[in-house]
């Protein structure tokens, strides 16, 4: 991400990650509280994908993983888990206005539309280990009942 988009998140992060928690708890249905423990592992690993703006890769990985982790758990379909990160850079835009030139904010929506696509990676990386989770489980189950009938 570019050093003026890093710099306006460092500046605005309380704003962001504040504005950003509460669209991402809409996700859920009915009210979600803000102190329910998966509010708070929500604002907290939120506020992990920001602080990786600007970081490292392994940084990002990280907190894009735990977010995506969460998410694949819940059962939203893909479109929907991966539409935080287009309310995350609708919030940057927001944000930006009129404090990034053009270019500065074109290369910020390349880095969003990657990043988004790494999340995307993670989010069906852990999915897919949720239903190989499930296979496994269902053939222990089948392999316990077949046992049983045989005895």
């Amino acid at each position: 991400m570019n050093k003026e988009c890093v710099g306006l998140v460092r500046k605005n992060r309380s704003a962001i990650i504040d504005r950003w928690h509460q669209v991402v708890l809409a996700y859920f249905p009915g009210k979600m509280h803000n102190k329910t423990p998966l509010a708070g592992a929500l604002y907290d690993v939120l506020g992990e994908v920001l602080d990786s703006f600007g970081g490292s890769e392994e940084m990002r990985s990280d907190a894009l993983s735990k977010i995506t982790r969460i998410l694949a758990v819940q059962g939203f379909p893909p479109s929907q888990a991966m539409s935080l990160f287009f309310d995350l850079k609708a919030i940057l835009q927001a944000t930006a206005s009129g404090k990034l030139q053009q270019k500065q904010w074109d290369a910020t929506q390349i880095d969003m539309e990657h990043l988004t696509l790494e999340a995307f990676d993670s989010y069906m990386a852990h999915r897919e280990k949720i239903y190989q989770l499930k296979v496994e489980e269902n053939k222990r189950q089948t392999f316990m009942m077949s046992r049983r009938a045989k005895a």
